[in-house]
């Protein structure tokens, strides 16, 4: 065999027993001569596992992720040359019709200045970032780019020195899926500046915000009560005074499919440069406070609670709505309800998996508030003034923490240092520069696992 060109990027090992490993062409997503920072990912490619022999007769892997991935990312920086025929073109670089060769050269670095040469080693094997997403639906169906279409689940794993590494459940809004999935949802952020090995995985916040109730109804729910569920929504949309409309049968889709699984409990499959393995459950989770509300929906008949973001409601249709004011009732929860919600979870999930709850607290001021008297204003603030509200969830988390329960990825304390009106300005959406912050500080505590 000869010798790769000097600086080659190669494909690196990657298989499955009874398997042939199948790829698309490579779609690029840093153009010739870009300067690479190392670990940065510059492309991807589709990728299928072909059965051979007696495998075809088992399972399929992956079988219910549609989407089955590799990102590349260069180990060491350099200006990025393409190889000629990287790229197939048109739907070639869509299926995968090329088989995987651990020798292919893709790419190649060119170093920066003759020092740079072999200063931070040779380029090689490509760092590989490995993706699937279970779509929400068949017919939710996007195939280019990174992790396309809605996906009920989406997860990025990699490995180091063989070292599979903790999993991470994803489980917040928007302040967390920000940080897990970063600014194009292909978890490159957290895969480049991560050194060990790891699988995060992310859960999808529509239409249900992943409230604590919601999450240990769905942790404890039983076959039985799922399908009492389906039948009583079934039948609430086929007696509507409004005939279900796509939105309406859409929204049900996705509020059957969040309701059916716990990510808490669920086991994965990797596909690995040593050959295919199967682990979990999640070591860790991550919550956002910002999903707690001081107001639920609880279902009349069968007791189940919910929390829908205004913007998920209106996204259903009249049968949606109408079933949402007609079956549900609006119940209130205290700050303690919170804190006992919370330990409960943490409690059954501890014990039942050993997972361990990290949770992004709230801003408590962005530095814009202009009261200069409470007076005007009933008791209980919380109620009526949301930093305060803020404020006693955070007290509450620190409690929590304190006890053991729960670690706390803090929010407030970087919101305070680097500005929260211009990193934070509504309290959930946040700036690149904090989403690097809260990012940094989230792999700590998942590397001292």
């Amino acid at each position: 065999m000869s010798k790769p060109p000097s600086g080659a990027l190669t494909l690196g090992p990657l298989q499955a027993d009874g398997f042939a490993v199948q790829r698309s062409g490579v779609q690029w997503l840093r153009d010739e001569g870009h300067l690479c920072r190392p670990n940065e990912v510059v492309g991807f490619c589709n990728i299928r596992l072909a059965p051979t022999g007696a495998r075809r007769l088992s399972a399929q892997p992956f079988a219910d992720e549609r989407t089955l991935q590799v990102a590349f990312a260069p180990r060491v920086g350099g200006r990025l040359r393409i190889a000629e025929g990287a790229s197939a073109g048109g739907y070639l670089d869509v299926i995968g019709a090329k088989t995987w060769e651990r020798d292919e050269v893709i790419a190649r670095l060119d170093p920066l200045s003759a020092m740079d040469e072999g200063a931070s080693g040779a380029p090689g094997d490509l760092r590989l970032l490995m993706l699937a997403g279970r779509r929400m639906s068949w017919a939710v169906d996007v195939d280019t780019g990174l992790l396309p279409g809605w996906n009920a689940r989406a997860r990025a794993w990699w490995h180091e020195g063989g070292d599979d590494g903790p999993t991470v459940v994803s489980l917040g809004i928007c302040d967390a899926t920000s940080v897990v999935r970063g600014d194009g949802s292909g978890f490159e952020e957290i895969f480049e500046a991560t050194d060990f090995g790891a699988q995060f995985v992310h859960v999808s916040e529509h239409p249900i915000a992943p409230c604590t109730p919601f999450l240990l109804e769905q942790f404890t729910r039983t076959p039985a009560q799922y399908e009492a569920i389906a039948t009583d929504l079934r039948r609430r949309y086929a007696d509507s005074a409004d005939a279900p409309t796509p939105e309406d049968w859409v929204f049900a889709g996705a509020l059957l499919t969040q309701l059916r699984h716990s990510p808490l409990n669920e086991r994965y499959e990797r596909l690995t440069p040593t050959g295919l393995r199967t682990d979990g459950p999640a070591n860790a989770a991550v919550l956002s406070l910002a999903s707690e509300t001081g107001t639920l929906l609880r279902h009349k008949v069968l007791g189940y609670r919910l929390r829908i973001l205004d913007h998920n409601q209106r996204a259903g249709g009249p049968a949606t709505r109408a079933w949402l004011t007609k079956c549900f009732e609006p119940v209130s929860r205290t700050v303690d309800d919170i804190r006992r919600d919370y330990e409960q979870l943490s409690r059954r999930v501890g014990a039942a998996t050993g997972a361990r709850l990290f949770v992004l607290n709230r801003m408590s001021t962005s530095g814009r508030e202009d009261i200069h008297t409470y007076a005007a204003f009933d008791p209980p603030l919380g109620d009526t003034l949301a930093y305060v509200a803020a404020k006693e969830l955070n007290l509450m988390l620190e409690d929590l923490a304190a006890d053991g329960q729960v670690s706390i990825i803090d929010v407030d304390a970087i919101a305070a240092e680097i500005g929260g009106a211009e990193h934070l300005p509504d309290g959930i959406h946040q700036s690149g520069v904090m989403q690097s912050r809260l990012r940094r500080e989230l792999l700590e505590h998942i590397a001292a696992l």
